[in-house]
């Protein structure tokens, strides 16, 4: 399986492990339907909706998706040792390593951002006296797979998570190397950002001319989510 289709993979079991989270909500609100305010309160301070994903397997699923990034940090020395351009530093190594556990945090924080979200839309509904129905209705409607809460806070996050430390790791592998050059690619389309529109027309640049550039960056390339790569020519 090559790495896009891992990324596919992992977006879908992250989609898999949400849908079982909200499909358990029903029991838990009519129960919490029934007890006062107070004890709602307090309740809800226990409620961790993230340390139920984690029992769902979202715990198991980041440390596949960490493989990944250790997969990615090896190949791209690998494509050094192949061009016979030398060795990197295990400074360089030991940077990357600890990039991977950032963009993890990242990944983490995100997720945790989601459950958090979920939780309060619950707790809203029960308070304001909706429906159990109107509260599960306003869960999937607003945060069910494929909804803009849900892509937008958890399927595109590893994507983008991805794609930055690969950027990243590859800038990282070849600083010591500046002749190498560097060419933007990716779709351009109605949805691509005038940034990346504009990147796209660049010829081949090595990284201090990609720098000099001023309106794009060669690590987040056009922001968040985005389709295109620099890639070593």
């Amino acid at each position: 399986m090559n790495k896009l289709a891992k990324l596919d993979f992992y977006n879908k079991e992250i989609e898999n492990i949400q849908q079982q989270l909200i499909d358990k909500l029903d029991n838990l609100i009519v129960g919490l339907g029934r007890v006062t305010d107070t004890e709602l309160m307090q309740i809800a301070k226990q409620i961790d909706f993230f340390d139920e994903m984690e029992k769902l397997g979202y715990g198991k699923l980041i440390n596949r998706v960490g493989k990944t990034f250790d997969d990615e940090i090896a190949r791209v020395f690998a494509e050094l040792s192949k061009r016979e351009l030398g060795q990197v530093s295990v400074a360089s190594i030991e940077a990357l390593k600890e990039l991977k556990n950032f963009e993890m945090t990242y990944l983490t924080n995100g997720v945790r951002q989601y459950s958090d979200q979920l939780k309060t839309a619950m707790l809203r509904g029960i308070i304001t006296g909706e429906s159990n129905i109107q509260i599960m209705n306003n869960i999937n409607t607003t945060f069910g797979v494929g909804t803009y809460i849900s892509s937008s806070e958890t399927s595109f996050l590893i994507n983008d998570a991805f794609s930055r430390f690969s950027n990243t790791s590859r800038a990282k592998a070849f600083e010591e190397f500046p002749e190498v050059k560097f060419q933007y690619i990716g779709t351009s389309d109605n949805k691509t950002r005038e940034v990346c529109q504009r990147a796209l027309q660049e010829p081949p640049l090595t990284r201090e001319e990609i720098d000099s550039l001023g309106y794009i960056d060669f690590g987040n390339r056009g922001g968040y989510n985005c389709r295109h790569d620099w890639v070593r020519v």
